[in-house]
């Protein structure tokens, strides 16, 4: 009844704001930037694999996933050391979410050692990879497709695997290309 007479009196005077009995909700945060701090960084090409963008909801799946992917764009660049630190939060005085990774790229790993299996001198003469070279996933890949097309140019049915072994403490890596036949042995 108490209430009833307050809004009566509220409404009679107009001077009252009625405000719902509901918790307040709070809402979502909304990323106003995406920053990548480190050295020497190539940033076009790591904003390019985030998920992550202004104006969109902060969700910590998404964060953690684009960590993870700054890690594998690094690399596949040669930069096998490299660490991505969580993602740091700052939110504004308004309330939205300002993101930063922070990366440490470290230096590129060279090749050690590059070994062809199950290809004669011949086939293998197209693998244009060699001990000092950056260890570069995409000239790797480059190196098994080139090795894989040419012995199938030249009638053998076969499958080119890579296998890498990286040395963290020299910052090298090893890798050895195998041409596995296709055809049941006898």
């Amino acid at each position: 009844m108490r209430s009833v007479l307050v809004l009566l009196v509220c409404a009679a005077v107009g001077a009252c704001t009625v405000e719902a009995a509901q918790p307040a909700l709070l809402p979502p945060q909304l990323i106003q930037s995406v920053s990548i701090d480190g050295r020497a960084l190539p940033l076009a090409a790591l904003r390019s694999v985030l998920a992550t963008r202004p104006g969109l909801t902060l969700d910590a799946a998404r964060l953690e996933q684009d960590r993870l992917a700054l890690g594998a764009e690094l690399a596949a660049r040669g930069h096998l050391a490299a660490t991505v630190e969580p993602a740091s939060v700052i939110y504004g005085p308004a309330g939205g979410a300002f993101v930063t990774f922070q990366v440490t790229k470290g230096p590129v790993f060279k090749l050690r050692s590059v070994t062809v299996i199950g290809a004669n001198e011949r086939d293998a003469g197209v693998v244009t990879l060699s001990a000092g070279d950056d260890a570069i996933a995409d000239r790797i890949e480059r190196a098994r497709h080139a090795l894989d097309e040419t012995l199938l140019r030249r009638g053998k049915a076969s499958r080119v695997t890579v296998a890498t072994r990286a040395d963290l403490a020299a910052g090298v890596v090893d890798v050895e290309l195998t041409s596995v036949s296709l055809r049941p042995s006898h």
